[in-house]
């Protein structure tokens, strides 16, 4: 796996992370997003302008008056900006922190073999721009997460493209281990709680993990497919060995799970894949 060049979100709506493991495929790497049940009716004289809750995030490119704007559609630079727009058209300058930070920008190829978990750094005119690993050549899509002051938390993505002859994609495999810089990584799943639990292991023992983002970890949840953004939340800010999440599924499929962690003042990030539904015929664990 390719050590990851610094980057980091906590939660899962996953906002939710870890340089990744060689079964895993290379990750660069550490998000929470609120996912609320469409609406089953609209009335448009109560509410004349939402539009009904999508099951997950970043789906969409502009949502609640707000854009997410690339200064381009490649990342074949050694940097990359952004802004996001508001309602009146401007660039927004007014961020809430959200686990330790104004705003993270989450990069995976489609076929989820490539993850970072970035940090980028907002100019006062409303500009972001983070430095970008380098990144083999394909399709990607990239989720904003964030809080402007003054309105709900938003996951807004956009497709991108690394140029350049793009490999085959690669399968998506199952897959509730990982190993990455000497740590061993493994996820047990309850579906009757809805919960996943991340146990970290160095030479057999289990290691406590630091906190990382204001939290034991971060996970971020992506379905194979249309890549959406899912719901997760940490259960404890700072657990003594394995890190646990509650785990909202929209719908059955395949999902990949990163988890981002921090040991001896390094961040990693583990990569799982699991059946959704396989965890709700199967119960408890599940490898």
């Amino acid at each position: 796996m390719n050590p990851l060049p610094k980057l980091g979100l906590f939660g899962l709506l996953l906002l939710a992370v870890l340089g990744g493991g060689a079964a895993a495929g290379s990750v660069f790497g550490p998000v929470d997003t609120d996912d609320a049940p469409a609406h089953a009716t609209h009335d448009p004289e109560e509410d004349p302008v939402s539009a009904p809750t999508l099951p997950a995030g970043g789906l969409l490119v502009s949502e609640a008056g707000f854009t997410f704007v690339p200064e381009r559609r490649t990342l074949d630079a050694p940097t990359f900006s952004f802004t996001i727009t508001g309602p009146d058209g401007q660039a927004v300058t007014r961020y809430d922190e959200l686990h330790d930070r104004r705003l993270h920008l989450i990069v995976a190829s489609r076929d989820l073999q490539q993850y970072a978990h970035l940090h980028p750094t907002l100019a006062s005119d409303g500009t972001w721009t983070v430095d970008v690993p380098s990144l083999p050549a394909g399709s990607y899509r990239a989720f904003a997460d964030f809080e402007p002051t003054g309105a709900d938390h938003l996951t807004l993505g956009v497709d991108l493209t690394v140029p350049g002859p793009a490999q085959p994609p690669a399968a998506l495999e199952v897959s509730h281990h990982d190993e990455v810089a000497g740590f061993d990584a493994d996820l047990t799943s309850d579906a009757e709680a809805g919960t996943v639990t991340v146990t970290v292991r160095r030479d057999g023992q289990v290691v406590t993990t630091q906190p990382y983002l204001g939290a034991a970890g971060h996970l971020v949840a992506l379905r194979d497919g249309d890549l959406a953004y899912l719901h997760v939340h940490p259960l404890e800010e700072e657990p003594a060995g394995p890190v646990g999440f509650g785990v909202e599924y929209p719908s059955a499929g395949r999902y990949a799970l990163f988890f981002d962690f921090q040991v001896d003042g390094q961040v990693h990030t583990a990569r799982f894949v699991v059946d959704s539904d396989s965890i709700a015929a199967h119960g408890h664990g599940g490898s």
